[in-house]
């Protein structure tokens, strides 16, 4: 199968890449048709038998465990070390709010956050009296995170939070470095993956971080109201469940209150569950018709390709400074209001990509089911923009 047909077939499952040149997958990803199927066969089961009896509540049971098999299988992580969510920030609420924080506690970030991650911070700020202390990454993210975030611990650090990658320009952080400092000071590292799951590779256990959360609407092409939560096994006395429910606890004879040993603690009870059905399969998906090598080199080679082709734009000065280490390309215009580019994209050209309000700066996602062409359709489009 050559990569044209490859590319041709997995267009076709996904219905939305054929309706508009879609580079916004950094938002949201396009639903495959596995996805929709396994939603429809579980709500049809439903609408069918019904949502109760023992063999309702198995399958239930059997759903939840498939996710997490399933994430955990993505991330490289052990069975026990994922919790299942709705969305990476609450991933990151979880852990923000799991320690035990006294007034004067400080925080490490950086200065490329986003405000999912950046929220539970501020909260707990104003709540506790934390001290929250921003690592400068540099104007675009090129400077080595670890170095930046070393110089800012001391003694009364808990926490260092990051993204692996800056949702600003798609710069890759060495979140792995990171990692490592933060075990040779034994302050756990957490670290949002909004823009990294499903994109590039992972493997927690290699990159040695403590806590890593993740979406599946973006890159992973999941359905609204899914994602993980991974958290070490070491690492999990150090987190407090700030809610807990049905899911969190053991359910034994003669045990009145008992937190599970493992990440399903932080699980409060019930989700949408044919969403659920939709995680497994799509990640399933990606994994054994897509193939996650592949597609990871498709996301680097579109990404790459990418770079290049736009810094043929008058005007246009690219901010991603590697290009080819993700799926995100960040650039800015000259004399052109972001806002109003994106709209003409849209409408006249039927183009979706997205501006970044902070930077002033657009942004476009390569995802592994577009084509070169369609970026030469924006880089066309931006000429005529300029022009």
């Amino acid at each position: 199968m050559t990569d044209l047909t490859h590319v041709q077939r997995i267009r076709q499952a996904m219905p939305a890449t054929t309706r508009q040149i879609y580079l916004n997958t950094g938002t949201f990803g396009p639903l495959p048709e596995p996805a929709i199927q396994a939603i429809q066969a579980y709500f049809e089961k439903q609408y069918q038998q019904g949502r109760i009896g023992a063999d309702a509540f198995e399958e239930m049971g059997n759903t939840y465990n498939s996710a997490r098999t399933s994430a955990a299988h993505l991330l490289h992580a052990n069975d026990g070390e994922i919790a299942l969510t709705d969305n990476t920030g609450e991933g990151l609420n979880i852990i923000s709010f799991g320690l035990d924080w006294r007034e004067g506690d400080e925080v490490i970030t950086t200065n490329h956050e986003h405000i999912s991650a950046l929220a539970p911070l501020y909260q707990l700020r104003d709540r506790y009296g934390i001290v929250i202390r921003m690592a400068d990454i540099g104007p675009v993210a090129e400077r080595p995170a670890e170095a930046a975030i070393a110089e800012l611990i001391t003694p009364r650090t808990r926490l260092i939070v990051l993204s692996h990658v800056a949702w600003t320009t798609g710069a890759v952080l060495n979140v792995g470095a990171v990692g490592a400092l933060g075990r040779e000071h034994g302050i756990p590292v957490l670290v949002d993956g909004a823009q990294s799951a499903g994109a590039i590779p992972i493997d927690v256990k290699a990159l040695d971080v403590d806590f890593y959360a993740i979406p599946m609407q973006k890159w992973l092409c999941g359905p609204d109201g899914t994602g993980a939560l991974y958290t070490r096994r070491e690492s999990l006395p150090l987190i407090n469940c700030t809610y807990v429910g049905y899911f969190s606890i053991k359910h034994e004879e003669d045990v009145e209150w008992a937190l599970n040993d493992n990440a399903l603690r932080f699980e409060l009870g019930g989700r949408q569950t044919a969403a659920i059905a939709g995680q497994t399969a799509v990640l399933n998906w990606l994994e054994q018709t897509v193939g996650h090598e592949w597609l990871f080199e498709r996301i680097s080679s579109l990404n790459t390709y990418a770079c290049q082709a736009l810094q043929t734009v008058p005007g246009l000065t690219l901010l991603t400074p590697q290009p080819g280490a993700s799926g995100l390309a960040s650039f800015t215009l000259a004399d052109q209001d972001v806002t109003t580019v994106v709209e003409q994209l849209r409408e006249k050209h039927n183009i979706l990509i997205r501006s970044i309000p902070s930077m002033k700066s657009l942004r476009i996602s390569t995802g592994f089911y577009n084509t070169e062409g369609e970026i030469d359709a924006v880089v066309k489009a931006l000429r005529g923009i300029v022009a």
